[in-house]
């Protein structure tokens, strides 16, 4: 390999290239890549505190639908409570009711048996007088 005065000529011409490319080209480019990089962090940094925000709220609306579950079984609990003392009420005055008809039904029966047994004597009197008077021929 020579060395002669090319190689000057040359490593002018690269010099006066890079001279001219660094702000026109290499400068805006490095300008694009910093600037993007920066968006980039910038949206990973959102998307972080983007991501820890829902997930406060998540846990926000958790806890507030823990509540109002709590508070749905508690009311369940108190209409089931006043529910269970009314169907105490109804049944106990069905069974006073359903006693008392059953009091008058006994009375009834009682007076029906009673008034069956004075009319069962009565015939059975008759009856007797007609068995005798037919088995001795005349009144008893």
């Amino acid at each position: 390999m020579e060395l002669n005065a090319t190689i000057f000529l040359q490593a002018a011409i690269f010099f006066m290239l890079l001279a001219w490319l660094t702000p026109t080209l290499f400068e805006p480019f490095l300008k694009l890549f910093e600037e993007r990089e920066r968006r980039i962090v910038g949206a990973a940094e959102e998307a972080k505190r983007l991501a820890g925000s829902a997930d406060e709220r998540a846990a926000l609306i958790e806890a507030k639908t823990k509540d109002a579950q709590a508070e749905a079984r508690k009311v369940l609990a108190e209409l089931r409570a006043k529910a269970g003392v009314r169907e105490a009420e109804i049944v106990a005055a069905a069974r006073a009711k359903a006693g008392e008809r059953l009091e008058e039904a006994r009375a009834d029966l009682f007076e029906a048996a009673e008034g069956a047994r004075r009319e069962l004597r009565e015939q059975a009197k008759a009856i007797s007088g007609d068995i005798a008077q037919k088995i001795l021929g005349r009144a008893a």
